[in-house]
């Protein structure tokens, strides 16, 4: 589940013996008691209906803050 104002991600799985464990890591982060994990509200129709450097997907009436991977030194993924 992500919430409305994460738009970094990153994930892991480890396949282990007798079980396979899965993670993953939101930012900003989220996950508060007693609050819902997006706000209610009209679908956007351009980038002026969407917050600072958001963009508009048209086909989907969201907002989106995409940030382009990138492969870290280590050869993972990272966040440019």
């Amino acid at each position: 589940m992500a919430w409305e104002t994460s738009y970094r991600l990153g994930c892991a799985v480890a396949h282990c013996p007798t079980f396979t464990l899965g993670v993953c890591q939101y930012g900003p982060a989220g996950n508060y008691l007693n609050r819902l994990i997006y706000t209610i509200g009209n679908p956007c129709t351009s980038n002026a209906g969407c917050p600072g450097t958001y963009t508009c997907d048209i086909a989907e009436g969201l907002c989106n803050n995409i940030c382009p991977p990138a492969v870290s030194e280590a050869g993972a993924m990272a966040t440019q």
